[in-house]
C-alpha cells in the first residue's frame, strides 16, 4: 500500500465531512477523487456507500450532492 494514500476509512471521513459540514456541496467523481486522495474506482464505491446511507444524492448529470439537514427526515 502506498503510504501517501489515505486509508479508505480516512477517505470516507474526509468526504463525509465535506458533504455534512457544507450541505449542498456538489462534487464530480473526479473532484471527489482528488479531494479524498482515492483512486477513482475506490472513490466511486465510497460515494455509492454514502449515497446508500442517504448522506448524499446523485444528480442526473452525475454530480454527488450533500443532502440538506432537513432532507434527512
Amino acid at each position: 500500500m502506498d503510504p501517501t494514500q489515505p486509508t479508505v476509512a480516512e477517505a470516507v471521513e474526509r468526504l463525509k465531512t465535506v458533504f455534512v459540514e457544507i450541505p449542498g456541496t456538489q462534487l464530480s467523481l473526479a473532484d471527489a477523487s482528488r479531494l479524498s486522495g482515492l483512486e477513482r474506482t475506490t472513490c466511486r464505491v465510497v460515494l455509492e456507500a454514502l449515497e446508500d446511507a442517504r448522506l448524499i444524492t446523485r444528480s442526473r448529470n452525475g454530480l454527488f450532492i450533500g443532502r440538506s439537514p432537513e432532507s434527512h427526515y
